[in-house]
């Protein structure tokens, strides 16, 4: 299994045993997920926080926090089983280490930005020789440098 996914599994997982969890990963957005039903459910996990679900004041987590958050995500993405959300409970060793896992999300949407960005330079560079110009791979050089810019 390919590691980010793995950290993307064992945050969410980490959510679903521990709500208290959200509060460490402020700094993470949903769009920081690699996939969709991944994206949908941290989403929705924030969204049963805003709303103060009532699992966050009960210990131990009672099962509707991850029956709603299943209910909610699924509204918007197809594929999403009660199932599956055990499977990324299942996937969490220490729910303690959602702010690691979190920043393993982060540093993997991070390349994959930086990647993207890169392929088009280089798509936009072969191109242009083609043409005999460099406009398009000028353009694509400075939108890298202020991707670059802005991750520093």
């Amino acid at each position: 299994m390919n590691p980010l996914l793995g950290a993307e599994q064992a945050l969410i997982g980490s959510v679903l045993l521990d709500p208290g969890q959200l509060s460490h990963l402020d700094w993470l957005a949903p769009d920081h997920f690699y996939l969709p039903a991944h994206q949908t459910l941290f989403a929705a996990l924030r969204k049963l926080r805003d709303d103060a679900h009532p699992a966050l004041f009960q210990q131990p987590v009672p099962l509707s926090w991850v029956s709603d958050a299943v209910d909610e995500a699924s509204a918007h993405v197809r594929g999403l089983t009660a199932p599956y959300a055990h499977t990324l409970i299942a996937a969490c060793p220490r729910p303690a280490h959602a702010p690691v896992y979190g920043r393993m999300v982060l540093e993997g949407a991070i390349h994959r930005s930086i990647t993207e960005h890169a392929i088009r330079l280089h798509q936009a560079a072969r191109a242009d020789a083609l043409q005999g110009n460099v406009e398009g791979a000028l353009h694509y050089a400075d939108v890298l440098a202020g991707v670059l810019s802005d991750l520093a």
